[in-house]
């Protein structure tokens, strides 16, 4: 199982484009491979972004998702949370590996360190 892992965040990393559009404050997350229905609600974005990216605290993002073409904006009001967001998206499927690594090992307190989260 173990041999799977990096060629699962390579998979992730392909199936999920990241566009910065760092003038208009904004993050796109290109989904390239369909999926039926909604990609996502707003509120498991920011789930996404604390319990694989690492966030700790609520900054204000205005996410829009557009189903049909699969994208999700993330748009900021400030530079600050933008670029905070820009670097947590720059290793946040090795996160999700790395994560799914040390549950799979038995590490179940990995989870517990998520913010917010309930389920």
């Amino acid at each position: 199982m173990e041999e799977l892992y990096p060629t699962l965040k390579d998979m992730l990393k392909e199936s999920i484009e990241s566009k910065i559009d760092k003038p208009n404050l904004t993050i796109y997350l290109i989904l390239k491979n369909q999926i039926k229905g909604n990609i996502a609600e707003p509120k498991e974005i920011i789930i996404m972004l604390k319990m694989f990216g690492g966030l700790r605290e609520d900054i204000p993002i205005d996410i829009g998702i557009d189903n049909e073409i699969q994208r999700i904006a993330l748009k900021f009001q400030t530079e600050a949370n933008f670029n905070k967001i820009q670097e947590i998206m720059e290793t946040i499927w090795e996160n999700t590996v790395n994560m799914l690594i040390e549950v799979t090992k038995g590490n179940f307190n990995i989870i517990n360190d998520i913010p917010d989260v309930d389920d």
